[in-house]
């Protein structure tokens, strides 16, 4: 009876991931404050050669042991829940609530940037530039962005590759670059609520089964390297993220349309009536989600510190 308790909060934390991982705000973070974190990175490094030999032999149970298999399946299954429960509200809400959805989604990318730039031991001249860079390019691709998503396989992989490095990099949003590159609505809000239904089910999983592959490949792959990249040149590397969210702010600004060519945007001042009231406040709620998400995630570390200090004292 434990072990199915144990296994069902496991599929809760998942659902919870899976969640936060369609809004843009890091899923990673979420992982901390759940405690999953370092077991589901340290579960995903498992899937190595080595370990998946005993798979081709047909030892399930011993690459289940070295693995954590179960644990891994149960958490990306209540992922997977989590994500099209979670897309099917978001669609409706971005149906209906555009401008407010958007606004939201203002304040947790200026909060998860407050967020990134505070975990930047060190502000040097090195760490600026690599901020300003970032922040540049970002902005160019977001005021030039073809309106328009792209659904061709390679793009899709590609989407999948930078889209889940948010779930191994905390304080990094996955949904948050999937705006960027245009396809944040193609993958959450159409092809994540098609599963759903049986006469959508095939179009959801055309599109989603490239980007699952490219998530897979960057998960597995990007643990390593982003643990090196977080490791030796960490100040850097949140240096340059950070720039990389501010400067993608345009793709979520609501008060703009596409030109007459389609490959570009026209932005204009927002009317000074109850809708900017009401949108500034879902900024001040977004940005407040944040924050409360790192209080936790504090809390979280103190509580682990605590654990580890009297475990040591025991001994």
């Amino acid at each position: 009876m434990l072990k199915l308790w144990l296994t069902i909060k496991v599929f809760i934390k998942g659902m919870i991931m899976g969640a936060v991982n369609v809004f843009p705000i890091s899923s990673g973070t979420v992982s901390l404050i759940l405690d999953v974190f370092e077991r589901f990175v340290n579960a995903i490094k498992s899937l190595n050669p080595k370990n998946l030999r005993y798979l081709r032999k047909g030892e399930v149970s011993e690459f289940a042991r070295r693995t954590d298999a179960k644990f891994l399946f149960t958490l990306i299954l209540g992922l997977f829940v989590g994500m099209v429960l979670t897309a099917i509200f978001l669609k409706k809400t971005l149906s209906s609530y555009e401008v407010y959805t958007w606004s939201f989604f203002i304040g947790l990318i200026i909060a998860s940037v407050v967020y990134v730039m505070k975990r930047i031991e060190k502000v040097t001249f090195k760490n600026i530039a690599l901020l300003l860079a970032g922040f540049a390019i970002s902005f160019l691709l977001s005021i030039k962005s073809n309106p328009y998503s792209n659904d061709n396989f390679f793009y899709l992989f590609l989407c999948g590759i930078v889209g889940a490095t948010g779930m191994v990099v905390p304080g990094i949003s996955g949904s948050h670059l999937m705006l960027l590159m245009g396809n944040y609505e193609l993958i959450v809000t159409e092809a994540i609520p098609s599963l759903a239904k049986a006469s959508t089910f095939l179009h959801g999983a055309r599109i989603l089964l490239p980007f699952a592959l490219g998530a897979i490949v960057s998960i597995v792959s990007f643990s390593y390297l982003l643990s090196w990249l977080m490791r030796d040149f960490r100040n850097e590397t949140l240096s340059a993220l950070a720039g990389f969210m501010l400067g993608s702010l345009p793709v979520v600004y609501p008060w703009k349309t596409p030109t007459a060519d389609m490959m570009d945007y026209i932005f204009h001042l927002p009317n000074w009536n109850l809708e900017l009231l009401l949108a500034v406040i879902m900024v001040g709620l977004g940005a407040l989600s944040v924050y409360l998400l790192e209080l936790m995630a504090k809390h979280t570390a103190r509580k682990q510190a605590e654990r580890l200090i009297s475990s040591s004292h025991s001994r």
